[in-house]
């Protein structure tokens, strides 16, 4: 016979569940009186103790680990007890934790996702969820979302196709938009897309956690998709999404497909575009020079190399008036093949045509099958790394280009620090200490005859918290391309002139007013 509850083991039941309930815990920080009336005075030590006592031993506990991936696991735990002490945690510390909650480590965390998997976090929704994708977001609860961060794991920061394991990407975005834009924690999601791997190391791996099948075709792809998109606002018409990490072949489509229907962007294209271009605009003016007299090689040709080329020529017609076919001319896209030209054989990908050089004989696309061919032919001014390849940018590269232009614009822009296509020790050692250098993952600063360089770190987070920030105010119904122009200007513009020579960005530690 069921047991009838009484007031006082009601009381001890709703205390327990607030113990276990990351949203509302406070652990040590509950009074003695509240301890009392909840009836968790035997579940807990003595000490009544302030969050910041709670966070100096935080602190204590992420120094004692050495290995990064042991600080990551560390915080996780702490996130899914504590969701305050694990912000205040990570707002006190930007500097220490955001390399573990993000860039670089997260990658590593991905790839271990299925060996460190402990407590659910976010929802996965599954091929075999087709047709019923609205039943599948009852997990979420009755809770209202401001944003959702979705991945399906096909491209994960350099890494690849991750498949399931690629949540971790959306855990720690939407980490960042609460410690970045100061959204509330109980009103973002992460989501995984899971339609299998083409990874047959995960397809293999007894550990894995995804579905154990290849990728599904693009007919059922956009099915699900589809259903999934209706779905999200059908139950949460006020909600962003952001689509994370999805591999080339879909990024561009999808986007094209949605973002004029629903309030959604791409944060691999538009985002990284956004604060590249705010970036190159801060040193155009630290180099104090023209963007018509620029000549720019972009190693890489996907999803984010095409986002950061359109933002950087949306900001340039704002701020110098240049029109973009102007600056279009400038630019020259290098992929796997060598120079993107119109002349070459082959079909190009749909992102590509813009951007493909029409001033080279077919003939002649021999001589540019590689970066450093096409580096000695442009003689560029910027070069911007996006292609994953680690330390593509060689010393006989970056030393060809620092003698062609008075201060070179280098920037390896590729995740995780193992794929960042030049360190910033070289990049300052093989131009005398003359260039201007913003990286995607973070590097130590450089002291090089008795001059200390910091290195600009071009991270999506000066942007996205913003505009998930602002959409959740506004309640635009779409995130035009003009919303992302306007924030990359704004963000250049956070930076006085005085300051550039320091960074090409406000100090991360303002992200809040930045956001």
């Amino acid at each position: 016979m069921a047991r009838i509850p009484t007031e006082s083991n009601l009381t001890t039941t709703v205390g327990v569940e607030l113990l276990q309930n990351r949203f509302y815990n406070k652990s040590t920080a509950f009074t003695l009186e509240e301890r009392k009336q909840l009836g968790i005075t035997a579940r807990l030590p003595a000490a009544v103790e302030t969050l910041e006592e709670q966070l100096a031993r935080c602190v204590r506990q992420l120094d004692h680990f050495s290995d990064p991936l042991h600080k990551y696991a560390f915080l996780r735990a702490l996130q899914e007890t504590n969701t305050t002490l694990y912000y205040a945690l990570i707002l006190k510390n930007l500097a220490k934790t955001l390399p573990i909650i993000y860039t670089p480590t997260v990658g590593a965390a991905c790839q271990s996702f299925s060996h460190l998997y402990a407590v659910e976090h976010g929802i996965f929704v599954k091929l075999s969820d087709r047709g019923s994708v609205k039943s599948a977001l009852a997990a979420v609860g009755r809770r209202e979302l401001d944003v959702i961060v979705v991945t399906d794991g096909s491209r994960i920061l350099g890494l690849g196709d991750l498949g399931a394991n690629g949540m971790g990407i959306p855990i720690g975005k939407c980490s960042l938009y609460v410690a970045g834009g100061g959204l509330d924690p109980r009103r973002v999601l992460p989501i995984t897309i899971d339609v299998g791997t083409n990874s047959d190391y995960y397809l293999k791996h007894p550990l894995y956690l995804g579905m154990r099948q290849p990728r599904c075709d693009d007919d059922e792809f956009y099915g699900l998709l589809d259903e999934f998109m209706e779905a999200i606002y059908d139950r949460f018409p006020e909600t962003m999404v952001q689509f994370e990490d999805f591999s080339n072949n879909h990024c561009f489509d999808m986007l094209a497909r949605y973002r004029n229907k629903y309030r959604c962007f791409n944060d691999d294209i538009q985002g990284t575009g956004a604060v590249i271009a705010a970036g190159v605009a801060n040193a155009l003016r630290l180099a104090d020079v023209h963007p018509r007299d620029q000549r720019i090689v972009v190693y890489g040709a996907g999803s984010a190399a095409v986002g950061v080329v359109d933002a950087i020529g949306a900001v340039v017609a704002a701020k110098y008036k240049m029109p973009t076919e102007d600056f279009v001319k400038s630019v020259y896209l290098v992929d796997t093949r060598g120079l993107v030209t119109a002349t070459r054989p082959g079909k190009l990908a749909k992102h590509k045509v813009r951007f493909a050089r029409t001033d080279v004989a077919p003939e002649d696309n021999g001589k540019y099958r590689t970066l450093e061919e096409t580096v000695q032919m442009v003689k560029p001014t910027i070069l911007i790394g996006l292609a994953g390849t680690g330390r593509a940018f060689t010393e006989d590269i970056v030393r060809f280009m620092a003698a062609q232009c008075r201060r070179p614009i280098i920037l390896p822009l590729s995740n995780p620090t193992s794929k960042a296509e030049i360190t910033a020790e070289n990049a300052y050692k093989w131009t005398g200490g003359r260039a201007i250098v913003a990286s995607g993952s973070p590097f130590a600063p450089v002291t090089l005859d008795g001059k200390t360089y910091h290195t600009s770190q071009g991270n999506n987070m000066y942007v996205f918290p913003g505009i998930g920030l602002g959409a959740a105010v506004s309640r635009a119904k779409t995130l035009s391309e003009g919303i992302m122009t306007k924030a990359a200007i704004a963000l250049a513009d956070m930076v006085p002139e005085k300051a550039l020579a320091s960074g090409l960005y406000p100090p991360l530690e303002d992200i809040r007013a930045v956001s």
